[in-house]
C-alpha cells in the first residue's frame, strides 16, 4: 500500500468499516479481485466570464465530492485487498485468568521460569513492583476475551519503565497496526507500540492525558528520565472507558496515525527501521483486539528473510557439535536452585558438588543463610553432609556463604562457609571443622531489615591476595550491601570497611606491588583496606557486577573497570576511577567478559538487563563502545561464557530451556540447541569437567542434575583454552572474566 492510499484509508473507514477487516479475513492469503476503474467524469455546462448559477454551483460542488469520495474509498478498497494480514488476535485462544507469571521477583535473574515464557502471541515484556508483576490478565467470556492490564504504575515509574507485553517478528518493517482499547483512566499513557526494538526501544501511539501522541523512546537521557521524544501531538476529547480504536502505518521513515477515524497524526523519523509491536498501558485498561496487515510485497520479502535467516542458523548448528548427555543425578531432599559450588573435594584430582540449601530469617532476602551442605560426587555419591536436608529449603534469590577453596597452599581444599553466627574452615573431604571464628557484629549503624541478628549471617565469600604470598589467601566476607570485612587464611581480622558493597567483589593487583587491590560495589580499596576512590556518592543503586581487566590483548593494554550497575546502567572506568563512558541502557546485570567477537580487537562483554525492562543483551566492545543489541528472552540469566568448539569465538548460554535457549552467539543467534530429553530447565553452570579444554554445561533444579558435553568428545590437538576466573570465587553475581589462551 503506498502512503497516499495509506492515509486515505485511514480517513475514509467509515464509510467502509469492514473492508479492511474482509479483506484480511484470511491471513497471508491475498486476494485477487477484479477492479473497474472510473475513467469518465461528469460533463458541466460552460457559462460566460466563468460564472456559474449558485444553485448549479452547489450541485456540481456536490457532485465533485461524490465522485472524490468514491475514487478515494475505491483506491481505499483495492489497497485493502493488495494488503495480507500478519498478526491478528483477540485474545479468544488464550485460556483465562492471570497471564502475567505472578510474583517471581528476582528468582528470574538466574533461573530460568516456565512462567515468563511467551503464551500464545504475547510475552510480558517487563515488570517492576510485586503488582506490576500481577498486572495482565485474560478476561471476559468465552468468544468475547480481552487483555486486561490492572496496574496503575506510580508517576516515578512511568518515567523510565511501564507494563508492556510484546508480540509480532523483529524483521517486520512496514506494516499496518490496528488496536482497540478502552483505558479506565486518563492517568499516564495508553496505546500501542510498533517498530518496537526492545522494551526501552520503540515507537508509541496511543493517548496521555487528553493528547493523542506518537512518541519515539530510546533508553533513558538521566537516571530513571527515558529518553522519549515528541513526534507528533494532538490535543483529543476522549473519556474512561471509551472504546479506541488506533491505526498506524509505518512506510520508510513515515508514520501515519489515526485515533477513532477522525484525528489524524503524521510523523518522519529514522531512528527505528524495523521491529515487533506491543502493548502499552500505565492503568487499567481492557485491549480488544490487535491487527497487523502489511503489502503482498512486503510479505514476501519477510519470506525470504525468514528462510535465508533459517538456513544460516541450520549452517551454524550443524558446524557446532550437539549436545550429549553425560552424566545424570538425583538429589532429592538436599537439592536447591542456583546455589551450588564445584571443586576436587576428596582429593582424587575430579571435579565434585557442593549443594547448599538456605534457610530465610526475612523479610524476603534479607537475611538469609546456609541450612545444610550436602558434598557430591559427578556420579552421586555423598561425601559428606552438615546440617539437616529440607527440600523446602530448596530456593534462594541471593548469594549465602560458602565455597570451595586450597585456603593453606598445600594442595588439597578446604570448604569455607558461614553457618550459624560462625565463619568456618573445614576439610574439603569429610566437612569436618578445622578452625572457626564468630561472624563479626552487627555494625551498630546498620539499618533494618538488616540488623535483626547481633552478628551477621555472611552474604558471600571472596578470595584475594592481600598479603602478598603470590596465592589467594585472604578471605572478604561482606553482608548484604553496607559493609566488608577482610581475614587472612587463619581467620584473623586483617581490616574492615563500610561502602556501598553491590553484590560480589573483584580483586586484582593494578599497581604491580604484589598484593591485590579490591573493588567493592563503587569503591577501590587497596590492600590495607584504605579507600584509593569511591563513587559512591555519584551513583545512585548498587552494583550488580564488576571487574577490574584488561580489555585490550595489545601489549601495556590499560587497566579497565566494567561495573553493571543496576539502574544506573553500565559504564567503564579507568584505574583511578575517572567514568570514561557512562551507558544508560536499563538495569543491567550478570556480565561476562571473553573473545566473543574474533573480528574484534581485545575482548568483549556482554550484560542482560533485569528489572524494569528484563532480556536485553548488550555486547561492548574493548573500546566500551555497544556493537550489539538484542531481546532475545523476557528474563534474567547468568550469561556464562562457554568455550563449546575448542576454537574462538566462546558462545553464551541463556538459559537451560528447550524453546527459549540454548547457546547463543552475540549476533543473537541461537547456535547450540538443548535436546529435548526431559533435562531440569532452572539453572545451569559451566566448566570442563571431562579435561579436553571445552567447557561441560550442568544443569539442574532441585531434584537432578544433569551435565551434557559435546557430541565429539575428546577433541585433541590444540584447543582453545581460555584462563577463567577461578571457581573458589563463585557467585550469582560473579563476573566472569574468560582470558585468550591455549592447550599447547
Amino acid at each position: 500500500m503506498n502512503r497516499t492510499s495509506s492515509i486515505q484509508l485511514q480517513q475514509h473507514t467509515t464509510l467502509f468499516p469492514d473492508a479492511n477487516r474482509t479483506a484480511n479475513h484470511t491471513i497471508n492469503k491475498p486476494h485477487q479481485v477484479q477492479r473497474t476503474r472510473l475513467t469518465t467524469r461528469p460533463a458541466f455546462t460552460s457559462f460566460p466570464n466563468g460564472m456559474l448559477p449558485k444553485a448549479l454551483a452547489r450541485a456540481r460542488l456536490a457532485a465533485m465530492q461524490v465522485v472524490l469520495c468514491v475514487v478515494i474509498c475505491s483506491q481505499t478498497a483495492r489497497a485493502a485487498l493488495d494488503e495480507v494480514v500478519l498478526f491478528e488476535d483477540g485474545f479468544n485462544s488464550l485460556p483465562p485468568g492471570m497471564f502475567s507469571a505472578g510474583v517471581i521477583g528476582a528468582h528470574a535473574e538466574y533461573h530460568y521460569l516456565r512462567a515468563l515464557a511467551p503464551k500464545g502471541n504475547w510475552v510480558v515484556a517487563c515488570f517492576r513492583s510485586e503488582s506490576s508483576q500481577r498486572a495482565w490478565h485474560v478476561l471476559g467470556e468465552p468468544g468475547k476475551r480481552f487483555m486486561y492490564q490492572s496496574y496503575t504504575a506510580s508517576p516515578a515509574e512511568r518515567r523510565y519503565t511501564h507494563p508492556i507485553l510484546c508480540g509480532g517478528n523483529e524483521l517486520w518493517r512496514d506494516y499496518t497496526l490496528e488496536a482497540v482499547f478502552v483505558p479506565e483512566s486518563q492517568e499516564g499513557q495508553s496505546g500501542i507500540l510498533f517498530r518496537y526494538h526492545n522494551n526501552r526501544c520503540y515507537y508509541f501511539f496511543g493517548v496521555e492525558g487528553t493528547n493523542a501522541v506518537i512518541k519515539r523512546v530510546k533508553h533513558e537521557r538521566a537516571f530513571h528520565e527515558a529518553d522519549e521524544h515528541l513526534l507528533a501531538r494532538k490535543n483529543f476529547t476522549w473519556q474512561p472507558g471509551e472504546k479506541l480504536r488506533v491505526r498506524v502505518s509505518v512506510n520508510s521513515s513515515r508514520i501515519t496515525a489515526t485515533l477513532n477515524h477522525t484525528l489524524v497524526l503524521e510523523a518522519e523519523d529514522t531512528t527505528f527501521a524495523q521491529g515487533k509491536i506491543g502493548l502499552l498501558a500505565d492503568v487499567p485498561t481492557r485491549f480488544y483486539s490487535v491487527q497487523v496487515s502489511a503489502s503482498q510485497t512486503e510479505m514476501e520479502r519477510l519470506e525470504q528473510l525468514k528462510a535465508a535467516h533459517q538456513r544460516e542458523l541450520a549452517a551454524l548448528r550443524a558446524a557446532n557439535p550437539k549436545m550429549v548427555l553425560w552424566k545424570k543425578i538425583r538429589t532429592d531432599g538436599f537439592g536447591v536452585g542456583r546455589n551450588l559450588r564445584f571443586g576436587d573435594l576428596d582429593g582424587n584430582g575430579q571435579t565434585d558438588v557442593l549443594i547448599g540449601q538456605v534457610r530465610h530469617h526475612g523479610p524476603k532476602d534479607r537475611n538469609s543463610e546456609l541450612s545444610c551442605l550436602t558434598a557430591i560426587t559427578f556420579d552421586g555419591k555423598v561425601l559428606w553432609q552438615l546440617g539437616e536436608p529440607d527440600p523446602w529449603h530448596d530456593n534462594l534469590t541471593s548469594d549465602v556463604a560458602f565455597q570451595i577453596h586450597d585456603l593453606d597452599g598445600d594442595g588439597t581444599n578446604e570448604v569455607v562457609y558461614c553457618m550459624n553466627f560462625e565463619l568456618v574452615v573445614a576439610e574439603g573431604a569429610t566437612g569436618k571443622t578445622k578452625f572457626k571464628i564468630p561472624t563479626p557484629e552487627t555494625p551498630k549503624n546498620n539499618k533494618p531489615p538488616y540488623n535483626r541478628f547481633s552478628r551477621i549471617l555472611g552474604d558471600s565469600i571472596y578470595f584475594c591476595d592481600l598479603s602478598g604470598i603470590g596465592r589467594p589467601s585472604d578471605i572478604i566476607l561482606k553482608d548484604r550491601y553496607r559493609y566488608v570485612w577482610a581475614f587472612n587464611s587463619k581467620l584473623e581480622l586483617l581490616w574492615h570497611a563500610e561502602c556501598n558493597t553491590g553484590h560480589y567483589p573483584f580483586a586484582c593487583d593494578t599497581d604491580g606491588d604484589g598484593k591485590d587491590e579490591l573493588l567493592v560495589g563503587y569503591t577501590l580499596f587497596n590492600h590495607s583496606g584504605n579507600k584509593l576512590w569511591s563513587l559512591d556518592h555519584t551513583l545512585r543503586d548498587h552494583a550488580d557486577g564488576v571487574a577490574i581487566v584488561k580489555l585490550s590483548t595489545a601489549p601495556g593494554a590499560p587497566w579497565r573497570i566494567f561495573c553493571a550497575a543496576s539502574d544506573e546502567g553500565a559504564f567503564f572506568a579507568d584505574i583511578h576511577g575517572n567514568v570514561l563512558k557512562h551507558h544508560r541502557v536499563g538495569h543491567v546485570q550478570n556480565p561476562s567478559i571473553a573473545d566473543y567477537r574474533p573480528d574484534l580487537p581485545g575482548l568483549e562483554i556482554i550484560t542482560i538487563n533485569f528489572w524494569g525492562n528484563q532480556g536485553i543483551v548488550h555486547v561492548f566492545n574493548a573500546d566500551g563502545q555497544i556493537v550489539a543489541d538484542f531481546e532475545p528472552c523476557n528474563h534474567g540469566s547468568m550469561m556464562l561464557p562457554v568455550n563449546w568448539t575448542g576454537e574462538p569465538p566462546e558462545y553464551f548460554v541463556l538459559s537451560p530451556s528447550v524453546v527459549e535457549g540454548g547457546l547463543f552467539d552475540t549476533h543473537g543467534r541461537c547456535v547450540v540447541e538443548f535436546p529435548n530429553d526431559g533435562h531440569p530447565e532452572l539453572c545451569y553452570a559451566v566448566l570442563d569437567i571431562t579435561g579436553d579444554c571445552r567447557d561441560e554445561i550442568v544443569v539442574w533444579d532441585q531434584w537432578e542434575i544433569w551435565v551434557y558435553t559435546q557430541s565429539d568428545n575428546p577433541k585433541r590437538g590444540r584447543l582453545y583454552k581460555p584462563v577463567r576466573s577461578p571457581l573458589h570465587n563463585y557467585s550469582n553475581y560473579q563476573v566472569t572474566v574468560s582470558r585468550l589462551g591455549w592447550s599447547e
